[in-house]
């Protein structure tokens, strides 16, 4: 019996075990996809043609082919294959494809967005003794910008 750890599921080492090195090896190359994980893309549904050694694509719903059956998890390229790895939720995936961060949650992948609470919406300024249109707008600019990343209120 494999010994293996809690989060990752990778191997661990267990006393008196022969072939150490195969068991040190498939813990290397889990690391090596797991610690800050990139991947290529998340919307390819069937493997690429060609992939390059330690290339990795997060998995949509309904994957085909080779990645039938593992959706939702990451897809790495190796040696000796494909291999696929149930990320614990919590993990960010950077995705090269869009430049964006994905975190997985209870019901899957998303993309990463800002955390914290909504601040309170921000009035539009008005009134004065000076009215300077251009701090308006760009104050206004400003405001609509917190807004879409879900920093304030509409």
């Amino acid at each position: 019996m494999v010994e293996l750890t809690a989060r990752h599921r990778m191997p661990l080492l267990v006393a008196g075990q022969g072939q150490k090195d195969i068991t040190h090896n498939e813990a290397l190359l889990q690391v090596d996809a797991l610690l800050s994980p990139v991947a290529e893309r998340a919307d390819l549904i069937e493997p690429p043609l060609t992939p390059v050694f330690g290339q990795c694509w997060l998995l949509p719903a309904a994957p085909l082919a080779a990645w039938a059956g593992e959706a939702g998890r990451l897809a790495v390229w190796t040696e000796g294959g494909w291999r696929f790895f149930d990320l614990p939720v919590g993990t960010a995936v950077y995705v090269k494809s869009t430049g964006k961060l994905m975190r997985r949650y209870a019901g899957g992948w998303a993309d990463e967005h800002w955390a914290g609470v909504v601040g309170a919406s921000v009035p539009s300024p008005s009134g004065g003794s000076v009215i300077d249109g251009q701090a308006r707008s760009a104050i206004n600019q400003l405001t609509q910008r917190l807004v879409a990343v879900g920093l304030l209120a509409s």
